[in-house]
């Protein structure tokens, strides 16, 4: 072995053996079953590696009976070590607790501390009641081990409540104790993570532990060359199955992101990852050969009509999914992605979602790294996209605090495609871009909502993690999954609408579940004609309302229904034109013109939207409850065919 591959062996091993050292890993698998017969997990630990060396570790666990939270720092330090709490991740107005051993006594002390606010970079500042209280403590020559406990609400106005909303979770640590009125030193030793206190985590080292037969697959794109020209690229790539004998269950994922130089920049890039299911018998006519020839080529860009494949289109169900701040997710021991086998599924495709908005030159192969295993688990698991529509009917206007769009899976999807006893949801990952705010999946039974499955009042598009339940949620035939998400535009002087660009939104959440069903997306919108009418548009030059429709949902082109003399009229709206507002010009809403009412004769509908008066709140409101309680379509995306059906 040479000294360049011993360095990154070395490298690798050291984080992993101190955690090891600090704490056993939790294999257990679940504590119990409900009255329902879905799981529960009561006495689970979660354990994070804060620092990117593995010089700082935190593992908690939930206290139900005392409403408490019980915590385990271990650091490799004989110095203080800080924790705390922030919705932004700032040390100003943090909720910190401050640990050390006393280098004399031994004895372990915590100091309950908030961040000054004026100045902002001062030392911590004590708190006038102590609610981080010491459980025990001790240290050696190299590391610091302290555990303490805190109450979830302790009615301090400098602490944070800890409830299932993600926090910014700061970490730091110096080399000496503290001394009061002189906290500093802890240099670089901080930062912060993004967490879900109340989610339970199936670890990767205790999945891939507990059993024999686990192996691995590799799935990246190939040179993939994003050009400064491209401010968003979705790259699409097929992939085929690996020589498996017979079935096999993927266990977990985890990101492949490009090492190099620039490998920080790349996590920038990378916006979000999903691997699909392809079902190749979906077309009439389709020719099989063709897949082997698309798995040899380096791929293309997706979703275009003129470069991807039709055949692609049945590359629906995911099996993999990935954001910014995502680790990936590992399954518990109940459940498994069904893979190979006599299953129909042979191939897959990688969609790459790359967000370049400072026009660099960059080259990609990043991907996915698949754990699949020969031994079969007692249930074979799916995931399945739920949430609004991806359109521009999804429209959240300018200059709001938090606006809402909805997206429901309702009776007319989940009794047609759920089993009689329903499904049972293992985790969830909500997802939205730069202006969602507040995010949650709902759930409603017989017109009755009930707990909140996820909910996220603190949603950071950078830092989105997979919400894996403590509670197996059922969902039953009949029942309604809501996606909910509240934007902030207050920055904002125009709309924004839904689409695949960062700079459109989206709002959706990734369901895993188990028993799997063949579907793969549950989505809705708005109808055609009631999102017109709810801006006083009744109608359209050369186009009627199920022509609008079907651009919409089957991506068409708007100059196969217009005739040229309508060409005029759509190129001389009045939106304003620069090098920023491209997306506006490509809009389907923009190629629209209005013949109905006379009043907006010959505008076209986004000119008309940017008119509207949004900085009125009757106005705005008005929109918003009529949107989200107004009619939905429903699309019931089955796994095994190209299109969505409208339900």
């Amino acid at each position: 072995m040479t000294f360049f591959n011993l360095s990154i062996f070395v490298t690798i091993l050291i984080p992993y053996y101190i955690g090891i050292y600090c704490y056993e890993y939790n294999f257990s698998n679940h504590d119990g079953y409900n009255a329902d017969g879905s799981i529960y997990y009561k006495k689970w630990k979660r354990n994070e590696m804060m620092d990117s060396n593995g010089l700082y570790w935190l593992q908690w666990w939930i206290n139900v009976d005392e409403a408490e939270i019980i915590f385990e720092v271990c650091v490799n330090t004989r110095g203080f070590i800080g924790l705390g709490f922030s919705k932004d991740g700032r040390m100003s107005g943090a909720d910190m607790v401050l640990l050390w051993v006393d280098d004399i006594t031994g004895t372990p002390n915590a100091l309950d501390c908030h961040g000054s606010k004026h100045p902002s970079n001062a030392a911590p500042l004590q708190d006038d009641t102590q609610n981080y209280y010491i459980i025990n403590g001790n240290q050696n020559i190299t590391h610091t081990n302290v555990k303490f406990r805190r109450k979830f609400e302790t009615c301090d106005p400098f602490d944070i409540p800890f409830t299932v909303e993600s926090l910014k979770v700061i970490w730091a640590f110096g080399d000496r104790d503290p001394i009061h009125g002189n906290l500093r030193g802890h240099g670089q030793n901080r930062g912060f993570k993004s967490m879900h206190l109340f989610s339970s985590s199936f670890q990767k080292d205790s999945i891939l532990m507990n059993g024999q037969g686990n192996k691995k697959w590799d799935i990246t794109v190939t040179n993939v060359t994003v050009e400064p020209s491209m401010d968003t690229l979705y790259w699409c790539k097929i992939v085929k199955t690996p020589e498996v004998s017979g079935k096999q269950h993927i266990i977990g994922y985890e990101a492949l992101l490009s090492q190099s130089s620039n490998a920080s920049f790349i996590r920038n890039l990378v916006y979000r990852m999903t691997l699909f299911e392809c079902h190749s018998k979906s077309y009439p006519g389709s020719e099989p050969a063709s897949w082997d020839i698309w798995v040899k080529s380096s791929g293309t860009i997706c979703n275009s009509n003129l470069l991807t494949p039709r055949d692609w289109d049945s590359c629906s169900t995911p099996v993999a999914f990935w954001s910014p701040g995502s680790k990936g997710q590992f399954l518990p021991l109940h459940a498994g992605i069904p893979m190979g086998g006599r299953t129909e599924v042979k191939y897959y495709m990688l969609e790459i979602h790359y967000d370049n908005p400072n026009g660099k030159r960059t080259m990609d192969n990043s991907g996915f790294r698949i754990h699949y295993t020969s031994n079969l688990r007692i249930n074979d698991a799916g995931i399945m996209i739920s949430g609004v529509s991806i359109s521009d009917t999804q429209i959240i206007p300018p200059g709001q605090t938090l606006y809402r769009n909805v997206g429901i899976c309702g009776p007319s999807c989940s009794s047609m495609m759920f089993p009689e006893n329903g499904i049972k949801l293992i985790s969830a990952a909500l997802h939205s871009h730069k202006a969602g705010r507040k995010l949650s999946l709902r759930h409603v039974r017989a017109a009755r909502e009930l707990k909140r499955i996820i909910e996220d009042e603190n949603y950071d598009y950078k830092n989105q993690q997979t919400y894996e339940l403590v509670n197996e949620t059922i969902i039953l035939p009949g029942d309604y999954l809501i996606t909910d998400c509240a934007y902030d535009t207050k920055l904002r002087n125009r709309p924004l609408f839904g689409g695949y660009s960062t700079k459109h939104e989206m709002c959706l959440s990734f369901i895993t579940y188990y028993p799997k069903i063949e579907l793969s997306g549950c989505y809705s919108m708005t109808p055609v004609r009631e999102f017109f009418e709810m801006f006083g548009v009744l109608q359209f030059h050369s186009l009627n309302m199920t022509d609008i429709e079907n651009l919409f949902l089957y991506n068409g082109n708007i100059y196969d229904y217009v005739p040229n003399e309508v060409y005029s009229k759509i190129g001389n709206n009045n939106v304003h034109i620069n090098q920023e507002d491209i997306m506006y010009t490509e809009s389907l809403l923009n190629k629209l013109i209005i013949s109905e009412p006379l009043e907006f004769h010959d505008r076209s509908f986004l000119s008309h939207l940017i008119q509207l008066p949004w900085h009125e709140p009757l106005f705005t409101k008005r929109v918003e409850q009529e949107a989200v309680g107004g009619k939905h379509m429903t699309f019931c995306r089955v796994s095994n065919d190209s299109i969505s059906i409208v339900s």
